[in-house]
């Protein structure tokens, strides 16, 4: 007997049963419309294509070994110590201070911002640089391929293996 009080005791109250299997039925729904939303739009967005550097298909429309070749050129062609991690952390966190100094000095902050763009340029320029020494190292027929290769990026965009366009 002291066994069916204990159960009768330990029970939760029929309210609280309730109100667990509505909570319980709420989440549930709540995940099936996220995960039919997922599946749906194929997940949170991505940047546009405006965000995107303009030379982006010219790269990425190019083999992963010949990427990375590239990427080597570019970093042999700079200096070491001016375009490192380091050195371009240095510079947003003296922006940082800059911005919150008082009073505020718009020739400080414009001289950190041409010291970036610099640094932005000089990468700029030896990625240039790379690229067109690898393009013109070519075969006609592989760059006729390569052209190609451009012009499916543009029309895919940067996933290589895009889903179908939706109707």
């Amino acid at each position: 007997m002291d066994d069916v009080e204990r159960t009768q005791r330990t029970r939760a109250p029929r309210w609280m049963r309730i109100a667990f299997g509505v909570s319980l039925a709420l989440n549930l729904a709540v995940v099936g419309v996220l995960a039919g939303t997922f599946a749906r739009f194929g997940g949170p967005p991505s940047r546009g294509p405006g965000m995107i550097s303009y030379a982006t298909p010219y790269v990425r429309a190019l083999p992963r070994d010949d990427q990375r070749e590239i990427f080597r050129a570019v970093r042999d062609q700079l200096p070491k110590d001016s375009n490192s991690r380091q050195a371009r952390r240095a510079l947003y966190a003296a922006m940082i201070e800059a911005l919150k100094a008082e009073p505020f000095d718009p020739a400080q902050v414009e001289t950190i911002l041409n010291r970036q763009n610099t640094a932005a340029l000089a990468v700029q320029s030896a990625a240039h640089t790379a690229w067109l020494a690898h393009v013109a190292a070519m075969s006609p027929e592989d760059r006729a391929a390569y052209a190609d290769n451009v012009s499916e990026f543009m029309r895919r965009g940067k996933d290589k293996k895009s889903k179908p366009p939706k109707e």
